[in-house]
């Protein structure tokens, strides 16, 4: 688990250290995008940490689904579930598409063309 949540956190944790980095170096343009990143990524944790886990915490409760008699609780949630999972695809795939153009920026600020 420790793993896995440095990963989980420590995604934040960088795209926000971007963001203040390149706005102290005057790089404005990729602070905004990097900055846009760390939001998104926020609402997606937000998402995760109030709608997914608790309902991974209540199917994890029902016990060995070979063996629960009343699997209607699966039916619930999957709905709900797979709504929120795809909405936070979304949200980190669109902060990977605002860090990706991070990186365009930084080389070409790297290589003496102005943002």
């Amino acid at each position: 688990m420790p793993h896995f949540a440095l990963v989980f956190l420590g995604a934040l944790v960088v795209t926000v250290a971007v963001a203040m980095i390149e706005y102290r170096k005057g790089r404005r343009t990729v602070a905004l995008w990097a900055g846009v990143a760390a939001a998104l990524y926020v609402v997606a944790l937000a998402v995760t940490f109030a709608v997914n886990i608790p309902l991974n915490n209540e199917l994890a409760a029902i016990g060995d689904p070979a063996r629960a008699g009343d699997l209607s609780v699966v039916d619930r949630f999957k709905g709900v579930w797979e709504t929120t999972d795809i909405m936070r695809t979304l949200l980190c795939t669109a902060a990977l598409g605002c860090l990706a153009h991070c990186l365009k920026l930084h080389g070409r600020g790297a290589a003496g063309v102005p943002d």
